[in-house]
């Protein structure tokens, strides 16, 4: 029964190597593009922003210093398109600067 047991783990890892089982984690691709969006509510974790496609939520740890309502950001938007990483990464390209008139 020992033995049968052994073997059976034994197999049940090869298995699990096998060269035609699916990656997991990457490689990853992403499609970029650059939005416009005006933030509509402000979070200590995050914001809320309304652009183009509707309301969507950033984490304050792609931010940097947290904006204020009202502020309009460009920002940076890569989306996945293939593989298991995160699935949406934004990045700050130009704060607003209609403040400085």
């Amino acid at each position: 029964m020992r033995t049968f047991a052994l073997g059976f783990g034994l197999m049940t890892l090869l298995a699990a190597c096998a060269p035609d089982s699916p990656m997991v984690g990457g490689p990853c691709s992403y499609e970029s593009s650059i939005i416009t969006a005006t933030v509509a509510e402000v979070e200590e974790d995050g914001a809320v922003f309304n652009g183009p496609e509707g309301e969507f939520w950033v984490s304050a740890s792609y931010l940097g210093t947290p904006p204020k309502v009202g502020d309009t950001l460009t920002l940076r938007l890569d989306r996945i398109v293939e593989g298991t990483c995160t699935p949406e990464i934004f990045s700050v390209i130009d704060p607003d600067s209609s403040d400085a008139d």
